[in-house]
């Protein structure tokens, strides 16, 4: 599959960088007595009422046949809403019900994971009862493939396979091995997505200083994840996948993108262990990279329409984030005499001209970049969203009663006497 988008502008933080920079020099200059009456701070974020509405803003494009992957990596053990400050984010039964949803509106859905499911929580039987927990409660919304990242792999291979059985959540790992020389796991899936085969396998990175011994002692082999990735894309396109879908969890970002841009043929990469949050897909050469936040707080949904069997896919979001980022840069512009008129020009003119140019600079660059961008798509086309997991979504009643009965018997365990 070939995915066709025009580069971003290189500008798109402009507009938040150039008000900070106004609003530091702003402060210079009244702190030297040159204000001349109060003004409106120059940081204020543009008025909606300015910019394009995100609806009109996007290409027509006919629906297609949909297929819905829900993508997710590093839930790290959080089965339940993070105490955040602001707004409780995530939980196992939120992600249930967000997962039924894209079931009911795509006509084909793949559900995966890039690694850092489990991890170890205490006692052996603590590890456990937890891992069972986060097992069934994936389950419940249904998985399709999941990658172990370090931290599965510290609760034990054994154990691992035995959670992962029970509940036929499906492993798929490409350079893990046992000393035997024999895969630890299946190395890819093959999956019939409607009238679609995808692909998809997993990789694993060598393990750190810390982990090191540890995996040594427990038999496990790590070979070449660059290696792996090229044997199983070849593997899978010669069985007739037409989407490859590779779960990554091979550090950190820079990482991540070095191994990635080393292997063609992968359409799509669901990053772990790197803790991104990829509003955009991010591309590396022919490959678009996914992740969506840590701790489960978010869970990532792209969508692919196929239209009329095509293969090439085109963003049509795209269009909108341009149209919105150019729309925010006309609008500083025409504020620009308002803004530094309250201030004596002669401290901000240097500035004042600089920012100008660069602004234009900025529009002119967005200006020709929409103009490429077709005003209607014909092909296929793709869209995707960090959904966030708020309390907006309601629980699944199913995992929400297992949650409930974890936390009773853990308190329960807690309350009775230890002789």
């Amino acid at each position: 599959m070939e995915i066709i988008s025009p580069l971003r502008s290189v500008f798109v933080g402009l507009a938040s960088k150039a008000r900070a920079r106004l609003a530091s020099a702003a402060l210079v200059v009244a702190l030297l007595g040159c204000r001349k009456q109060p003004a409106v701070s120059p940081t204020a974020g543009p008025a909606l009422s300015s910019l394009p509405a995100a609806d009109a803003a996007l290409p027509a494009a006919p629906r297609g046949r949909v297929i819905a992957l829900l993508y997710s990596s590093n839930l790290q053990g959080k089965y339940a809403p993070c105490n955040c400050a602001v707004q409780p984010l995530g939980g196992l039964a939120r992600r249930a019900t967000v997962t039924a949803r894209a079931r009911a509106e795509a006509d084909a859905t793949l559900v995966v994971d890039a690694g850092d499911l489990f991890q170890p929580e205490g006692t052996t039987a603590e590890t456990e009862r937890q891992a069972n927990l986060l097992a069934a409660g994936i389950a419940g919304g249904g998985i399709d493939a999941f990658t172990p990242g370090e931290d599965d792999l510290a609760i034990g291979v054994p154990l691992l396979r035995k959670v992962t059985a029970a509940f036929k959540i499906p492993i798929v790992s490409a350079n893990l091995y046992g000393r035997d020389g024999q895969r630890l796991f299946a190395s890819d899936r093959l999956i019939d997505a409607g009238a679609t085969r995808i692909g998809i396998f997993g990789v694993t990175a060598p393990p750190t200083a810390a982990d090191a011994n540890r995996w040594h002692a427990d038999g496990i082999v790590v070979r070449d994840p660059a290696d792996a990735a090229r044997e199983s894309v070849q593997a899978l396109r010669a069985r007739g996948a037409e989407i490859v879908v590779a779960l990554v969890h091979a550090g950190l970002p820079a990482e991540n993108r070095r191994l990635v841009a080393a292997i063609a043929g992968i359409d799509w990469v669901v990053l772990g262990h790197s803790a991104l949050n990829l509003e955009s897909p991010e591309p590396v050469g022919s490959t678009r990279l996914l992740e969506a936040e840590a701790e489960g707080k978010k869970l990532g949904r792209l969508d692919l329409h196929l239209v009329n069997g095509a293969r090439t896919f085109v963003d049509r979001g795209e269009r909108a984030e341009i149209a919105s980022i150019l729309a925010d840069h006309r609008r500083q512009l025409g504020e620009d005499d308002h803004s530094l008129g309250q201030f004596d020009p002669a401290s901000l003119e240097s500035y004042y001209q600089q920012r100008r140019r660069d602004i234009k600079a900025a529009i002119g660059r967005e200006t020709a970049l929409l103009a490429r961008l077709p005003a209607e798509i014909t092909g296929s086309w793709f869209e995707n969203q960090i959904i966030p997991l708020d309390r907006n979504i309601p629980d699944d009643p199913g995992v929400a009663t297992l949650v409930r009965r974890y936390l009773a018997r853990g308190l329960a365990e807690k309350r009775r006497p230890h002789l």
